[in-house]
């Protein structure tokens, strides 16, 4: 009796294996096939469980110092390491006799998906031999958060000039403080508040503790499934999904759009226009460099009506408060559309390493600091 208990566990143990492989085949090639935007299995222990975290108690989203994540998606494998400072950057003095740039931006300035050698600020470095200090983040990254980290911190880096990234199609929702009351509470983070020009710096969390985006510890079990299961990571992406889909469409929607290059409020644009206006007081007469990025969608969509009027604004601002300015959106004139669609990670929606080209091409071509 007790040996065919036995034989009976193992032949269930045996269906039950024979099923686990075959569903995470099944994920596996459907998430090949779809070119989902989720994170893979690296089938490796040696990575940490997240690499974006609320850390500064000033401008919210950091790395750990000296931390190193390994992310895989269809259409890359990426390691990205932070410095002893917690940004995606080899060590930088705060002193030093070369010229140097600070950069801010988002996950595109960051170089979400490439290698360092493949980003902007490395090939901007690598093509004039000038430093570029890149203080570029990702997770949900707007530009009040560029204008708090300059202050706080950047700024104290001894350069020459700055230069921002402007990714219309979420910085006009990242900050936006009335959407982040109404959905997204759970990240540590600073937002403008007020009529403009009188705005002043509230934060949507007491404290950062609060913040659903903390260091933790992980289990075993999660760090298996993370790391080994595809399964795993399909449910998370369609948790994540589900989560957006609650979301009430009258919460983001502008005029029945998404806020993009397109399509914005007056009190977006104004507290985009707050946050460059701040930086170039901080920067105390150096010269500011302001450029707007497009995405692939927004890249059709101006093919089609041919209407841009961010950045008919933002020209008519930079042009008013003496800050250079150069719209990406624009120079994709010159590339067929099959040429555009290279300019972005397949599986992704970053720049790939010929969109980072892309973009250093036409900032030494426009910025006088360049030339």
């Amino acid at each position: 009796m007790f040996l065919k208990l036995i034989k009976y566990l193992k032949n269930i143990l045996v269906i039950a294996v024979i099923t686990i492989l075959l569903l995470e085949i099944s994920v596996a090639v459907y998430v090949h096939y779809k070119k989902l935007k989720i994170e893979i299995p690296t089938y490796s222990f040696q990575n940490t469980f997240a690499f974006w975290y609320d850390l500064n108690t000033d401008f919210g989203t950091l790395h750990l110092p000296n931390d190193t994540y390994r992310q895989k998606k269809v259409c890359y494998d990426v390691t990205y390491k932070s410095n002893s400072e917690g940004f995606r950057d080899v060590e930088r003095n705060k002193q030093s006799k070369q010229n140097r740039v600070v950069v801010l931006g988002d996950s595109f300035i960051e170089g979400y998906g490439v290698s360092m050698e493949d980003r902007l600020t490395n090939f901007l470095e690598n093509a004039v031999d000038k430093p570029h200090l890149n203080f570029g983040l990702a997770g949900n990254f707007g530009p009040t958060q560029y204008y708090i980290l300059y202050k706080t911190l950047a700024k104290h880096y001894k350069h020459d000039a700055v230069l921002i990234g402007i990714l219309p199609s979420n910085d006009f929702i990242d900050d936006d403080y009335e959407i982040s009351k109404k959905y997204g509470g759970n990240r540590y983070k600073p937002f403008f508040e007020g009529d403009y020009p009188n705005l002043k710096v509230v934060y949507n969390l007491d404290t950062i503790t609060q913040s659903k985006a903390r260091p933790k510890k992980h289990s075993f079990k999660s760090k298996l499934l993370k790391n080994f299961s595809y399964t795993f990571a399909l449910y998370n992406y369609i948790k994540a999904q589900q989560y957006i889909a609650k979301i009430p469409k009258e919460t983001l929607l502008v005029n029945n759009q998404i806020p993009s290059y397109f399509n914005f409020t007056k009190r977006q644009l104004h507290n985009v226009r707050f946050a460059i206006e701040q930086i170039k007081a901080q920067a105390n007469g150096k010269p500011v460099m302001i450029f707007t990025i497009p995405i692939y969608k927004e890249i059709k969509a101006y093919r089609e009506h041919k209407k841009n009027p961010l950045g008919k604004a933002m020209q008519a601002f930079c042009d008013s408060t003496h800050v250079a300015y150069l719209d990406l959106l624009q120079k994709t004139n010159t590339l067929t559309l099959k040429e555009c669609e290279e300019l972005f990670l397949s599986c992704d929606g970053h720049w790939s390493p010929k969109g980072n080209a892309f973009a250093k091409q036409h900032i030494l071509n426009t910025f006088n600091f360049y030339k």
